[in-house]
């Protein structure tokens, strides 16, 4: 009767949902910079105590954002959120979801901070990244509050900035400072409908600064071309493409495409001041993405050596790598408790069988395996758009995954 009855408070209380989603998406939580994360979060903690839930907002210190973050975001406090329902269970688990969202462009037709229905959807900034995850699992607490029913673990759910620019702010604050220690977690994105995630592809970020020696335009060869290095010393990098159809994983990714390392070069590049001035600085970025086989040690240490050997060849070249950040596959044990749980719930909810695999990008999902060692999955609301504007959930699936969310909370066993 209980899974009978959560079922039926969704579907009756499907468009109070809705409208808490729209409401989340109000806060225009842009980030870079990050603007209105402290309304956002007050206003999480003002539905969560609502429910009964015991809350604790939790400023990053100024020293710590400096320290991790850019600039831009200097000025912008962070601050992050926990509710916790304790009923006395020998275990916790953790939900997270993440209110920062990208800027949005100039080509939005609606305004995107106030979201709008249409056809069994719901577009607008942060509908499916993340904030309909993120409503679906405080409304799967409330659905089973509403309906008398215990969980079968302690809840405890988390808030979190930062996770557009790396999640050091975010969970990767709560996680270092051992400000939450579950036994198991639920990052709410990184799979969705049938999939559920038991991990992450891994990633190197990287920026490559080539200096060079100015001259008049006029006369090029009395200067070195910083631009014309760099782009020499980035078609050696492209040519790493063919050795990465060789490393295939053994691992089940959410896509074809992704069980391959992938690069990115040039995602933001630049250099030189004048038309008629050899260039004497150039710079271009990396974005590279690891299988679940490979260690991004190894990856810099490839980069690298690429550069010292590109050097070698060109006596004029003066090149080297920053790395801006880096880390490997988030994974879990597939055979985990947690994945088996979340497996059995989508099924019991959908109807369907569920799949388990590594999703193609990166999560917060890492900093719960990484570092807290914690077992962890990601599921949350399907939709499209990610990022771009024309994003949007579908209501249907907003409304499965908060039941997906309860049925994980009230099963600790397989």
């Amino acid at each position: 009767m209980g899974k009978v009855s959560v079922q039926t408070f969704l579907e009756e209380n499907k468009d109070y949902l809705v409208r808490l989603t729209s409401e989340l998406c109000s806060f225009a939580t842009e980030n870079p910079p990050g603007k209105d994360f402290e309304p956002c979060v007050d206003f999480l903690q003002g539905y969560s105590e609502s429910l009964g839930l015991k809350t604790e907002k939790i400023h990053v210190p100024e020293a710590y954002q400096r320290r991790y973050n850019s600039p831009e975001t200097f000025g912008y406090p962070r601050f992050n959120l926990l509710a916790r329902w304790n009923v006395g269970a020998e275990k916790t688990l953790h939900f997270n979801s993440h209110f920062d969202v990208v800027p949005v462009s100039d080509d939005w037709k609606t305004n995107p901070f106030q979201p709008v229905v249409k056809q069994g959807k719901l577009f607008g900034r942060g509908t499916c990244d993340m904030k309909g995850s993120l409503a679906a699992s405080l409304f799967a607490v409330h659905a089973l509050k509403a309906c008398g029913l215990r969980p079968a673990w302690n809840i405890e759910l988390s808030f979190t900035a930062d996770e557009e620019i790396g999640g050091e702010c975010g969970v990767g604050y709560l996680v270092k400072n051992k400000l939450v220690r579950p036994d198991a977690a639920v990052v709410c994105e990184g799979g969705s409908g049938q999939a559920v995630s038991f991990g992450h592809r891994g990633v190197l970020w990287a920026d490559v600064l080539v200096r060079g020696v100015s001259a008049h335009g006029s006369n090029p060869q009395a200067g070195v071309n910083a631009f014309e290095k760099g782009i020499a010393l980035a078609e050696r990098m492209r040519a790493l493409e063919k050795e990465f159809r060789r490393r295939k994983s053994r691992f089940p990714l959410d896509r074809p495409e992704f069980a391959y390392p992938t690069m990115t070069l040039g995602g933001v590049s630049g250099g030189g001041s004048k038309v008629n001035t050899v260039p004497d600085r150039f710079h271009f970025t990396i974005d590279r993405r690891l299988t679940p086989e490979e260690r991004v040690n190894d990856v810099i240490k490839e980069f690298n050596t690429i550069i010292a050997e590109a050097k070698k060849k060109d006596k004029t070249l003066k090149a080297k790598m920053h790395v801006t950040r880096g880390f490997d596959a988030g994974i879990t044990d597939k055979n985990a408790p947690i994945c088996q749980i979340a497996k059995k719930a989508v099924q019991t909810v959908t109807g369907k069988n569920a799949t388990l695999c590594i999703f193609g990008a990166f999560t917060d999902l890492h900093f719960f395996t990484g570092i807290a060692k914690c077992p962890t999955i990601g599921y949350g609301v399907e939709g499209e758009g990610l990022h771009g504007s024309r994003e949007f959930l579908k209501i249907r699936s907003l409304v499965e995954t908060a039941r997906v969310y309860a049925e994980i909370m009230m099963n600790s066993t397989p």
